[in-house]
């Protein structure tokens, strides 16, 4: 049994293998409380083959890739991200192999930069050998079999319903949300839980799409953004989303009722990074992806002090921010 963990924007995801008799096709396993969007890519001649985007519900596995020839060395790539209609933003299955994506679904042979096909570029993770023949994505939490009640419980909560642990156990909480649900969408009898997963992403993507505050990079390179915000009585600052130049990325999904959150973002080159100007409220940040409660001390607890921007009076619980290479200091 073997790990891999993977840099994700929001959440902590994991790669995890399992051992599994010889297939014809690769196996791509979700095993996440969430529903995602995968993408996988493989070399062919004249470039590379990548090919997105498969729906995976919690708990489901598909086939994939199926011009792979297992018995060769041929290495596939992949890349995952989770359904947009999730409270906290995009969680991300990724690795360090730049390649090309698009929006929507996609076929393409890319053997030039991403940016002249009009694609986006992201980072997926490669496997190798006997690694290519089961694939399973799961969380810092294994869910295992559980995954699809995980995944219903998931969506309840980002759905409205009150969730307050997604376990993967079906007790009294979730069976009372799941009515008060199927009660408020019109349906008279449960249906299967692929079913009701389907009805309760749209209900949350219906509720959530335009919620959260959106990031956007109009810079000529690469930057990292960090959030600050008040989650109860703590004051919380979390980091770090990168973002490509000519892209936009939803780094927090909560619905903002007042203008009590704040923005923090770095330019990143090959010299090291530039912070942000113009920002007068303190928060923490720390080099890597971090989560810092607390806006005092900073230095005393291990981070940096950072200034970060407020965000503006959000609109229908949203806020979306525009970044370019005026807003970040001079090398």
């Amino acid at each position: 049994m073997l790990r891999f963990l993977l840099a994700g924007l929001v959440a902590l995801p994991v790669l995890f293998l399992t051992s599994a008799p010889r297939a014809d096709a690769a196996e791509l396993c979700n095993e996440t409380s969430y529903i995602v969007e995968a993408a996988a890519a493989w070399a062919v001649e004249g470039g590379v083959a990548i090919e997105g985007w498969t729906r995976l519900r919690p708990g489901n596995c598909v086939t994939i890739a199926n011009d792979v020839d297992l018995d060769s060395d041929q290495p596939i790539f992949y890349y995952a991200k989770s359904s947009i209609a999730y409270l906290g933003g995009v969680r991300e299955w990724r690795g360090t192999v730049p390649l090309c994506v698009d929006e929507s679904d996609f076929e393409v042979v890319a053997n030039t930069r991403c940016s002249s096909l009009g694609m986006a570029s992201r980072d997926f993770f490669i496997r190798e050998g006997d690694d290519r023949e089961r694939t399973v994505l799961v969380e810092p939490v294994n869910f295992g079999s559980r995954a699809g009640i995980a995944g219903i419980q998931r969506l309840l909560q980002s759905a409205g319903y009150p969730i307050t642990a997604v376990d993967g156990l079906s007790g009294r909480s979730t069976s009372r949300s799941v009515s008060s649900f199927l009660s408020d969408a019109g349906l008279t009898s449960r249906p299967s839980d692929d079913a009701l997963i389907d009805a309760l992403e749209a209900r949350a993507l219906g509720r959530n799409a335009g919620s959260g505050l959106t990031m956007c990079n109009e810079a000529d390179g690469d930057i990292a953004v960090a959030i600050g915000y008040q989650l109860g009585t703590i004051w919380q600052s979390r980091g770090w989303w990168r973002i490509h130049a000519g892209e936009c990325a939803r780094v927090l999904a909560t619905r903002l009722e007042t203008a009590n959150a704040f923005y923090y973002a770095e330019r990143i080159n090959t010299a090291g990074r530039r912070g942000l100007v113009e920002g007068n409220e303190s928060f923490c940040i720390a080099p890597a992806r971090f989560v810092a409660e607390g806006r005092t001390d900073c230095i005393d607890r291990g981070y940096t002090a950072a200034s970060f921007r407020r965000i503006a009076q959000p609109s229908e619980g949203g806020a979306r921010i525009t970044l370019g290479e005026g807003d970040f200091r001079r090398p």
